[in-house]
């Protein structure tokens, strides 16, 4: 017994796999190195940089033309009361645009927390939201999401925060950690603490990191603002506001 024991072969691997693992961790590396390299070369050409006189008048216009801009929709634009909208979640994306923003419009969309492009995050359907999301709206697309929309996201794309430390949502022990004194314990509980805007989807929402899209947006037939589809990945499809 003893004998059959100590002649137990170990499992047994391929060289052309271990070769192709080796290769593909090289390859890894220096894709890594290579990225950050190119960050600090355009860190680097960008301190160097020097604008024209020319370049700080066009800057200041645009920002001034989209804070009257701005202004002229909150006046013409009658938004409806937040009760009457058939849903009260919002999910709301950051589209790209112009970088010359208005320091107001930068505020508005640091509040709603959508700083980088191609970001998405859920938003209770307040008129002090709908209002923001109104201020913003050359820079932004949103639409109300249902709830496969919200497991869809929260399961491929979800992310928290845990002691200023992002992580993956893999373990409900994570979650119940951050959120357990507000009685979700689980990804469950998560989601449909989101998905029917409970009482704590404040918290719910503010615990999740932003979701990153690393997609381009397509458009449907119609654009956004026409009643078109905004579709955030291949399965999930967000009907828009406008």
């Amino acid at each position: 017994m003893m004998a059959e024991e100590g002649t137990q072969q170990l499992p047994y691997v391929r060289e052309t796999v271990l070769k192709k693992r080796k290769v593909n961790e090289d390859w890894a590396v220096k894709n890594r190195e290579r990225k950050a390299a190119k960050r600090q070369r355009r860190r680097d050409d960008g301190k160097g940089a020097i604008k024209r006189p020319e370049d700080f008048v066009r800057e200041f216009r645009n920002k001034e033309l989209d804070f009257v801009r701005m202004k002229t929709r909150l006046k013409v634009r009658k938004l409806p009361p937040a009760e009457t909208l058939n849903s009260k979640l919002v999910f709301a994306i950051r589209i790209p645009g112009t970088m010359d923003l208005h320091p107001h419009m930068r505020r508005i969309l640091r509040k709603l927390r959508l700083t980088q492009v191609l970001t998405g995050v859920f938003l209770k359907a307040t008129d002090a939201t709908m209002k923001r999301l109104l201020v913003v709206e050359p820079f932004i697309t949103y639409g109300f999401p249902n709830l496969k929309n919200v497991k869809d996201l929260i399961y491929k794309k979800g992310r928290g925060f845990l002691d200023k430390e992002p992580f993956p949502l893999t373990s409900n022990d994570l979650i119940e950690k951050a959120l357990g004194e507000y009685g979700i314990i689980c990804l469950e509980d998560l989601v449909h603490e989101i998905a029917s805007v409970g009482p704590h989807f404040r918290e719910a929402s503010n615990f999740l990191m932003p979701f990153k899209l690393k997609r381009r947006l397509q458009m449907k037939k119609k654009p956004y603002k026409d009643g078109g589809l905004v579709v955030i990945w291949e399965t999930v499809k967000i009907k828009s506001t406008n």
